[in-house]
């Protein structure tokens, strides 16, 4: 009862939660090249196909000061929250036309809540880490009231990056991504660089996403994987890692 009303107070913050539901099951395998997974990927009775290319994908996460999201998720609460700032590309440091968004769990489904900041730039290597918090505090502003309410007591707790792979299935509904080649940084460093931390070459998520009317169907999908299905999060592995 107590998580329902939860869930309701946070679904009334703004009208564009729910209409993005969906299942992201995720898999841990290990492989030593990638190329090989993307050949189990494309030979599954579902006809898998890459549909982008290769990116790097690039993280800021935000928590508050008792790191509440982390231990929500720890905890296993049903029903939470996650704040990051995403964009794309190979320099890390490079922080151009980034998208802030909130990723919602209300139990085994999850939903999200983007906002893009057009005609931002941001080297992130020349800033300090309350630089980078001013820059997108002047930014979000004007977006959704649940950022506006949230974000002023929040701030960025951890960096990642990783390379992503897309694959969506010949009917459209299932969609794979594979990511790899993790790291994480502590913000706190003033040369970030110095705090990295990588996950193993050969470990790959596998997550398999899929709106919620299809979740019978998604079984006969991952019966065919031959992965370990976990409950993986990347900021709570990195909190772990960098803050240990």
């Amino acid at each position: 009862m107590i998580m329902e009303k939860v869930a309701d107070k946070i679904l009334k913050k703004s009208d564009l939660i729910g209409k993005n539901l969906r299942f992201e099951r995720k898999f841990v395998t290990e492989y030593d090249f990638v190329v090989d997974l993307v050949q189990d990927i494309g030979a599954h009775s579902f006809l898998f196909q890459e549909i982008f290319e290769r990116r790097r994908v690039n993280n800021v996460y935000f928590d508050d000061p008792k790191f509440s999201f982390y231990k929500q998720n720890v905890e296993g609460v049903g029903t939470r929250e996650k704040f990051r700032l995403r964009w794309y590309g190979d320099d890390f440091s490079k922080i151009e036309n980034p998208v802030f968004e909130i990723k919602l769990k209300f139990g085994q489904v999850g939903d999200k809540i983007s906002y893009k900041i057009n005609d931002f730039k941001l080297d992130l290597s020349s800033v300090s880490i309350h630089g980078l918090y001013r820059s997108i505090s002047d930014k979000v502003k004007h977006s959704n009231m649940l950022i506006r309410e949230k974000f002023p007591m929040l701030y960025p707790t951890l960096y990642n990056s990783y390379e992503r792979r897309y694959f969506l299935s010949a009917c459209k509904r299932f969609r794979i991504t594979l990511d790899y080649n993790q790291s994480f940084y502590n913000p706190n460093y003033q040369n970030f660089l110095l705090s990295e931390r990588k996950i193993a070459e050969r470990e790959i998520i596998v997550e398999l996403k899929y709106k919620p009317e299809f979740d019978k169907e998604a079984r006969a999908i991952s019966q065919e994987f031959n992965y370990r299905m976990t409950k993986h999060s990347k900021y709570v592995r990195g909190v772990a890692f960098v803050w240990a």
